[in-house]
């Protein structure tokens, strides 16, 4: 029940941008978190089709996964309480309306988290233990394409944040993604390689149309993380990096 609370890549450019093997974690038990903006009933479905695959401990590589947290969203969970929300997952999937940077919450209440803004996710130092976050929404993750400077707006968020997964394009959701990305991240996929082949693999099941701002259905893939993070998988990840902007990566689907 949801709680309220540089290659081709199908006819699209893969393409990466750098500013500028570390030990891998430890195994242990790892948490995921679902959180919903209250808008539209599709984006209940888009992220109980990923937490769903993890109802039950899930062994992957040398780390165990399972979902503990599944809420409505609200501006504290990611900022004035995410140690207790999104930053007290190893993993959390965010489905909502979204704009370059934005993550709305509730439409009704004008309520949204803006990630130039909040605060270090990943910070061990500071109660936080975010490695991945994954949103599904519109140009959230706003990349290359779009700024010069795309790195420097990440600098506040990522305090050991490994990797943020999403689009920098217009994203049709209630799809078959996050389905398919939750079974490729269980056979121990890379997290952002699996996020754009799920993407694609939409694409190609529905003969690539078109949506309203050019971009390909259902949308263009992209993620921010740091080379050392790059190859990063559930079951084995590098080690926190020190944060941030030294050795930001981006990957984008053009």
């Amino acid at each position: 029940m949801l709680r309220n609370q540089k290659s081709l890549l199908k006819g699209l450019l893969l393409l990466s941008c750098s500013v500028a093997s570390i030990p891998f974690a430890q195994a242990a038990d790892r948490e995921i978190g679902g959180y919903v903006d209250k808008a539209e009933s599709r984006f209940v479905r888009n992220v109980w089709n990923f937490v769903k695959n993890f109802q039950s401990w899930q062994t992957i590589g040398g780390n165990r996964y399972k979902e503990v947290q599944y809420y409505y969203s609200e501006p504290f969970m990611f900022d004035s309480l995410h140690q207790s929300y999104v930053d007290k997952m190893d993993l959390s999937y965010v489905a909502g309306h979204g704009n370059q940077y934005y993550i709305q919450t509730n439409a009704s209440a004008g309520q949204g988290v803006d990630l130039r803004y909040v605060p270090a996710y990943g910070d061990l130092k500071n109660g936080g233990d975010l490695e991945f976050m994954i949103i599904e929404s519109c140009y959230t993750v706003s990349t290359a394409p779009e700024h010069a400077n795309w790195w420097t707006p990440y600098s506040p968020m990522f305090q050991g944040l490994h990797q943020l997964v999403g689009f920098h394009t217009l994203s049709n959701s209630d799809n078959g993604i996050p389905n398919n990305y939750a079974n490729k991240l269980k056979a121990n996929g890379g997290v952002w390689q699996s996020w754009f082949n799920a993407v694609n693999e939409e694409r190609y099941w529905i003969f690539n149309p078109t949506n309203s701002d050019g971009s390909p259905y259902p949308g263009l893939a992209s993620a921010i993380m740091y080379s050392s993070t790059q190859n990063d998988r559930l079951g084995s990840y590098a080690a926190d990096p020190a944060g941030g902007t030294a050795g930001m990566v981006t990957w984008y689907q053009h």
